[in-house]
């Protein structure tokens, strides 16, 4: 009798070893932890922007207000500079303002925007601050950074404020110039520029 053709026993493996499974759920643990921090990383990026883009629109809401009301930032007497550039429509209609506090509607990771201005006669000068509990010291340092051409100043913490130029920058000034400091651990304060 011979063998039945239908009957042969596959000799070739059909399936994956164990340890080819191990090595394809490395690779893929490794993939995404990579991708994780990639996608951290443009989250961050994206915060960042969306609070430069905040602040230059209030810049760009000041300087309006300033040229509709005669060249004088001061805002009429009990009534804050937000509240006067909103009654101007300079603020844009979605955002919120309360006192001298600004919130647009999407916030990101900044819970508030705040502006007030140096009421001393033949001072021109303004403040746009943010209050960001969970901003890392990096994203701090890239606002500022974004921002070091147009402002004068920042001032972090609410403590003493430093100047903008003359070899002193944002590093220089928040990070005493190391920046090894400017990490991904919270910065514990908020940020307030100076514009003039």
């Amino acid at each position: 009798m011979g063998r039945n053709k239908n009957m042969t026993v596959r000799e070739d493996a059909s399936g994956f070893t164990l340890m080819e499974i191990i090595v394809a759920m490395i690779i893929v643990g490794i993939l995404s932890a990579g991708g994780l921090m990639v996608y951290n990383g443009l989250i961050g990026s994206s915060n960042v922007t969306a609070a430069v883009q905040s602040i230059s629109k209030l810049e760009s809401a000041v300087n309006s207000y300033v040229q509709v009301n005669g060249g004088s930032i001061i805002p009429p007497a009990g009534i804050t500079l937000p509240h006067a550039m909103q009654d101007n429509n300079l603020i844009p209609a979605s955002w919120t303002v309360n006192a001298s506090d600004v919130t647009p509607p999407n916030k990101g990771f900044v819970q508030s925007y705040y502006i007030a201005t140096n009421a001393s006669p033949g001072r021109y000068d303004y403040v746009i601050g943010i209050v960001a509990p969970q901003m890392t010291n990096a994203q701090a340092l890239n606002i500022c950074d974004s921002l070091e051409n147009s402002i004068s100043g920042v001032n972090a913490n609410e403590g003493t404020g430093f100047n903008i130029g003359s070899g002193r920058t944002c590093l220089s000034n928040l990070f005493g110039g190391n920046a090894a400091n400017a990490n991904n651990s919270i910065f514990h304060g908020n940020l307030t520029f100076t514009f003039n």
